[in-house]
């Protein structure tokens, strides 16, 4: 009886183990994109060369809803806005591969939320937004090494060198829910509020590449509700870490537009209503001067 219970564990255990190589080498291959189709499309703008385009702007969803929707731009404008998932880590890579194809380049403007900001990979959205994207499509190739670092140490070694346990995930969210569960390891509170170290290192990278080849680079914000606007405190603390990085970053709390509830379908995202009324306007707006006042 012992030995019959014995081969039928073996067995159980051969099994399981034939049946998760099976699913990991069913996902070897190339992945169609299940989540961030303008994550895709903010890496092919920024590892393609517009002769033309002499402003490149990346940002948030919101930023998304603004230049990513609605009547095309002019050429002279580049538009790589994906959402707050790529955070400022992923926004910094997309930069530096847009600068090397475009010394044409003039301004670079990364519009966003201001509680954007202070995501440094969201356990829930990081992965598929920012890991396996930028992953599949080589735009992880030379990124800052700190970068590279910071993402094994939250979310393991394994998931980003191995495609077949990456794709594995990427298509199992029951999967995905129990690794991000037992596995990644979550952010804390930042020390006496405000934006991660990491953050700021990556904002200031961005202004430095954007500086060496004569570039002006911005940081604009759109309007928030009246639900997440920013409290008084990190206003403070932001603007205290980001004052020799983005030069009136002062003025941008200051002027920040705070809009009624009621404009919001989400408290982040404009209804459709509202986006209608006020895009033309806040497009010219955040371009020309950052102040988000249509």
């Amino acid at each position: 009886m012992k030995r019959f219970l014995l081969k039928v564990l073996l067995l159980a255990a051969l099994s399981a183990g034939i049946a998760a190589a099976l699913a990991l080498l069913a996902y070897s291959g190339p992945v169609p994109t299940r989540f961030g189709s303008e994550v895709f499309r903010a890496i092919r703008v920024c590892t393609s060369a517009a002769p033309q385009a002499r402003t490149l702007v990346l940002g948030d969803s919101v930023a998304n809803q603004i230049f990513g929707t609605g009547p095309k731009l002019p050429s002279r404008v580049a538009v790589a806005v994906s959402n707050q998932a790529v955070t400022p880590l992923g926004n910094r890579i997309l930069l530096d591969r847009w600068l090397a194809l475009n010394p044409q380049a003039e301004e670079v403007v990364y519009v966003l939320i201001p509680r954007s900001l202070q995501n440094d990979g969201t356990p829930q959205y990081t992965f598929h937004y920012l890991l396996h994207p930028f992953l599949e499509t080589g735009a992880f190739d030379d990124a800052p090494p700190e970068t590279l670092a910071h993402l094994r140490r939250r979310f393991g070694r394994l998931p980003i060198e191995n495609p077949s346990l990456r794709h594995l995930l990427y298509r199992n969210d029951r999967l995905y829910d129990l690794y991000e569960r037992r596995i990644v390891r979550r952010p804390g509170p930042v020390p006496g509020g405000g934006l991660p170290s990491i953050v700021v290192d990556n904002l200031r990278a961005m202004r430095d590449a954007c500086a060496a080849r004569g570039v002006r680079f911005r940081i604009a914000f759109p309007p928030v509700s009246r639900a997440k606007a920013p409290s008084a405190a990190f206003r403070v603390r932001c603007a205290e870490q980001l004052r020799d990085v983005v030069p009136g970053i002062d003025a941008l709390f200051a002027d920040l537009r705070v809009e009624p509830n009621r404009n919001f379908r989400d408290g982040v995202h404009f209804t459709r209503e509202r986006l209608g009324e006020i895009r033309d306007g806040l497009r010219v707006s955040l371009l020309d001067d950052g102040r988000g006042q249509p």
